[in-house]
This record gives C-alpha cells, sequence and structure tokens, in this order.
C-alpha cells in the first residue's frame, strides 16, 4: 500500500509521507533544445567587460558564462554548446537584436578572458548549433 501511495504521489506531485518524514515530488522539466547562432565576446570590448561585471552585475567567467537574449533563454539558465555548461548571465544589444544571425536565430554570445581563446573556442564548435537550456 505504501509503495502504491508513493507512486501515485509521484504521479500527480503531491506531498506524501514516507517513513515520517515529508516529502515533495517534483517533475522533472524537461531541457528546452534551441537552434541559435554562436559568438564570442572577450575582456576589453567595453568598460563593463574589462572588469569581468556582466550586465546583470553578476561575474563574467572565462569559458563559463555567456550572453542571451533573457526573454529566449531566461537569466541563470544552463546553456548547454556541444556537451560544455554555461551559465546565462549577461546579455547585450546584439545578442538581443539578433546581429549574428541577421534576425533569424537567437545569440547566445560566449564569453571567454583574450579573443585568442574565443576564437579558438568558436572554431571548435559549430556556428549554428542545437543547444540545450536546462
Amino acid at each position: 500500500m505504501k509503495k502504491l501511495i508513493i507512486a501515485l504521489a509521484m504521479l500527480f506531485s503531491i506531498p506524501t509521507l514516507a517513513s515520517n518524514v515529508m516529502i515533495e515530488i517534483q517533475p522533472k522539466k524537461p531541457a528546452k533544445k534551441l537552434k541559435v547562432r554562436l559568438t564570442a565576446y572577450w575582456i576589453g570590448q567595453d568598460p563593463d567587460t574589462s572588469k569581468f561585471k556582466s550586465s546583470t552585475g553578476y561575474t563574467l567567467k572565462s569559458g563559463k558564462t555567456c550572453a542571451v537574449d533573457p526573454r529566449i533563454i531566461p537569466y541563470g539558465s544552463t546553456v548547454v554548446v556541444e556537451g560544455k555548461e554555461f551559465k546565462a548571465i549577461d546579455t547585450g544589444t546584439a545578442v538581443i537584436a539578433k546581429k549574428a544571425s541577421h534576425g533569424k536565430l537567437p545569440v547566445v554570445d560566449l564569453f571567454y578572458k583574450t579573443e585568442r581563446q574565443a576564437m579558438v573556442a568558436l572554431g571548435n564548435m559549430p556556428m549554428h548549433p542545437w543547444v540545450e537550456v536546462k
């Protein structure tokens, strides 16, 4: 009987009592997949990046953070590009305008410390990859 109650709780995402401990089981939200135009930026392209600051006030981390249009990919999301994870914490006018894709695809702009690092990274990734947004 206990297994049936837990199975029903999982199915309907309701709180249940198991071993005198209240647990709430949330269904896992499926990841969103998008085809995007991949670009990169680096320190010195504007005053904020020189201080490693994003437009949202968070610290930019080379090879770990990216700029997105928050209406398409919410801030704080994890964007998986070719198996590598980036945290969406920044944006920019060219990203929102989809400038690199001529208005056709969302733009994901990866942050790197140097132009060389950015070019090497982009050289190892497709220009229009499918990304997973978690």
